[in-house]
C-alpha cells in the first residue's frame, strides 16, 4: 500500500519513494556541507522529476485511475518547481542557514503532499491564481489559495493577464503568495502595466517566510509600483511590518491623495509604527475606512492614529481592536473621530480603555447620527462607563443595527441603561452581552427593552449568572419577535426546571431552532427571586420610558 511507512526513513511511502532521504544519491554527502547551503544539482532534480512522474502514474493506477505519462510529467515539473522554491526559501533563517537534512526533508514532504494532491485532481496540477495570457478587462486578479513561494518564472505565469499589453484590472489580491525580490519585480511590472485602471490593491500576507531584508525589499518594489496607480483601497494586513515595514511601504501610502480605505491588521503596528503611519499618511481627507487589529499600539500608538483620524472628516468605518489601547488612547481616538459626523461602524473591542474613556465615547456617539454598528466588547467599561455610553445611545443613534457590550462587568445596576439604549431602535438586529454579571435582576430588566426591538435576530446573553427567572423572562420577551434566529443563554446557572421551561417556550412558538445550545449551564442551589421582584420598581427610568412610549 502507498500509505505504509518506509522502514529506513520513516516517511509515508509516497514521500519516501519520491525522494529517499537515506539513499546514497540524495544524502547530505551530496551537498556542500562545509558551507551548509542546501542545493540540488541539475541531475538530482532531473532524477526527482522521473521519480515524481512514475509515482503519480503508479498511485493513480492503484486508485483505479489512468494518468498518461505526458500529463504526469507536466504536473511533476510544476510541483517539483514549487517544492524546490519553498525549500530554497526555508533553507535560510534570520541567523544563517537551516540544517541541510532538515531542508531536504521538508522538500521531500512537500513533494509527497503535492503528488497526492495531483492524483486527487486526476493527474493534473491546479495552479491557483493562474490567469490567461491574453489582454483584456478583468475585475479582479486573485492569487489567494495555497501558500506558495513565488519565483520570477512562476510570478510571470500567474500574472500573465496583467503583463499582457492592453490589460486592464480593477483589483488585485496577492495574499498567501510569498514574494522575494525577483518575484516582486515581476509583480511591479504587472502593476505598472494596469496602473491606469487599478483602484484596489490587497497585498496582505505577501512576504511570509522571507528573511527580513528580502521581505522589506519586496515590499518596497511592489509599493513603488503601486504609487503609479490611483488607489481607492490599500490592504497591507498580515505582513510582519513593524516600523521598518511601514516605511518600506511609504511610496504606496504617500502617493495616494484620494485613498478611501487602509487596512493595517496584524502587522506589528507598534508605537513607532503608528508614528510612521501618522507621518506618511498626511493626505487622509478622503479616508472612509481605517482598520487596525491585533497590534501592540498602546496608548501612544493610538494617539498617533488619532491624529490621522483628526484629518479624516469622512471616516465611516474605524477599527482598532486588540491593540492594547488604554484610557488615554481611547480618549484620543474618540476625540479624533469627532472631526466628522459620518461614522457608521466603530470597533475598539478588546482594549482596556475602562470607564475613564466613557465620557469621550458618549460625546462621540452623540455626534454620529448614522452610527449602525458599535463594538465595545471587552473594554472594561464597567457599570459607570456602560451607563454613560448607553445614555448617549438612548438619546440618539436611531440607525443602530449592532450593539456589542460583552465582557464589561455589567451588573443589574447597569442593566437599565442597556435596556433604555435598545428602545426605539427599529433596525437593531444584534445584541451581544456575553460574560457580564447581569444575574436574574439584570436579565429581567433588559428583557423589557428587548421585547420592543422588532428587528432582533441575534441575542447573546451567555455567561451572565442568570437563573431560571431571568432565562424565562428573556425567552418570553424575544420568542415572539418575527426575525429571531438565535437566542444564546448557555453558560448560565439555569436549573433543570428552568431549562425545560425555556425549551417549552420556544417549542410552543415553533422556534426551537432559534434557541442556542444549553449544555454548559451550571445549576446552583441558591434561592431564586420571582420575576416581579427581579424586575424592580415601577418608577425606575426604564419603567417610565416604557410608560411614556405606551409600552408599560
Amino acid at each position: 500500500t502507498y500509505q505504509s511507512k518506509c522502514k529506513t526513513c520513516g516517511l509515508s511511502t509516497p514521500v519516501a519513494n519520491i525522494y529517499h532521504l537515506h539513499s546514497q544519491k540524495y544524502s547530505s554527502r551530496s551537498v556542500d556541507m562545509a558551507n551548509e547551503v542546501w542545493s540540488l544539482s541539475a541531475d538530482q532534480r532531473q532524477d526527482t522529476l522521473d521519480r515524481i512522474t512514475a509515482n503519480i502514474c503508479n498511485i493513480a493506477f492503484s486508485r483505479g485511475l489512468e494518468v498518461p505519462a505526458e500529463i504526469a510529467r507536466e504536473a511533476a515539473v510544476a510541483i517539483e518547481r514549487k517544492a524546490h522554491t519553498a525549500a530554497q526559501v526555508a533553507s535560510k533563517t534570520t541567523t544563517g542557514n537551516r540544517p541541510v537534512a532538515e531542508t531536504l526533508e521538508s522538500y521531500a514532504r512537500k513533494l509527497g503532499a503535492l503528488v497526492l494532491e495531483v492524483v486527487k485532481n486526476g493527474g493534473r496540477y491546479a495552479q491557483e491564481g493562474a490567469a490567461g495570457a491574453n489582454g483584456g478587462t478583468a475585475e479582479v486578479v486573485d492569487l489567494t489559495g495555497s501558500r506558495d513561494f513565488l519565483t520570477k518564472e512562476s510570478t510571470t505565469e500567474v500574472l500573465a493577464s496583467m503583463l499582457a499589453p492592453g490589460s486592464t484590472v480593477k483589483k488585485i489580491k496577492f495574499s498567501t503568495k510569498s514574494f522575494g525580490r525577483d518575484a516582486a519585480a515581476v509583480a511591479a511590472d504587472a502593476i505598472k502595466n494596469v496602473a491606469g485602471s487599478l483602484t484596489d490593491a490587497d497585498i496582505s500576507d505577501i512576504i511570509a517566510g522571507r528573511p527580513e531584508d528580502e521581505a522589506l525589499d519586496a515590499l518596497r518594489i511592489v509599493c513603488k509600483a503601486l504609487a503609479s496607480a490611483k488607489l481607492r483601497t490599500l490592504n497591507l494586513s498580515d505582513n510582519a511590518l513593524g516600523e521598518k515595514g511601514v516605511r518600506a511601504c511609504a511610496d504606496a501610502i504617500t502617493s495616494q491623495a484620494a485613498l478611501e480605505g487602509l487596512s493595517l491588521q496584524n502587522v506589528g503596528c507598534s508605537i513607532h509604527a503608528c508614528r510612521a503611519v501618522e507621518e506618511l499618511f498626511q493626505a487622509s481627507s478622503s479616508l472612509k475606512q481605517l482598520h487596525l487589529f491585533n497590534n501592540m499600539s498602546d496608548n501612544h500608538g493610538a494617539e498617533h492614529i488619532a491624529k490621522v483620524l483628526s484629518r479624516a472628516p469622512r471616516m465611516e468605518d474605524f477599527r482598532m481592536a486588540s491593540s492594547r489601547v488604554g484610557p488615554q488612547g481611547g480618549i484620543a481616538l474618540a476625540k479624533g473621530l469627532t472631526a466628522g459626523s459620518c461614522l457608521v461602524r466603530l470597533d475598539i473591542s478588546d482594549n482596556p480603555i475602562t470607564g475613564e474613556a466613557a465620557p469621550a465615547l458618549a460625546a462621540l456617539i452623540q455626534a454620529q447620527p448614522n452610527l449602525r454598528a458599535l463594538n465595545l466588547n471587552d473594554t472594561s467599561l464597567t457599570d459607570n462607563g456602560v451607563i454613560m455610553v448607553c445614555a448617549a445611545l438612548h438619546a440618539g443613534a436611531a440607525q443602530l443595527e449592532e450593539l456589542e457590550l460583552s465582557l464589561n462587568e455589567i451588573t443589574p445596576n447597569g442593566a437599565r441603561a442597556v435596556a433604555l439604549a435598545v428602545l426605539s431602535k427599529p433596525k437593531l438586529w444584534k445584541v451581544a452581552l456575553r460574560e457580564n454579571e447581569l444575574e436574574d435582576k439584570g436579565a429581567v430588566v433588559i428583557s423589557k427593552g428587548l421585547a420592543q426591538v422588532p428587528s432582533l435576530r441575534v441575542l447573546d446573553m451567555c455567561g451572565n449568572q442568570i437563573h431560571r427567572v431571568g432565562a424565562v423572562a428573556v425567552s418570553k420577551a424575544v420568542v415572539g419577535l418575527p426575525h429571531l434566529e438565535l437566542c444564546a443563554l448557555d453558560e448560565n446557572m439555569i436549573s433543570e426546571e428552568g431549562l425545560d421551561q425555556v425549551r417549552e417556550i420556544f417549542d410552543d412558538a415553533g422556534k426551537s431552532k432559534a434557541l442556542g445550545p444549553l449544555d454548559e449551564n451550571m445549576e446552583e442551589d441558591d434561592e431564586e427571586e420571582d420575576e416581579e421582584e427581579a424586575g424592580g420598581d415601577a418608577n425606575d427610568p426604564l419603567a417610565l420610558a416604557l410608560a411614556k412610549a405606551g409600552l408599560a
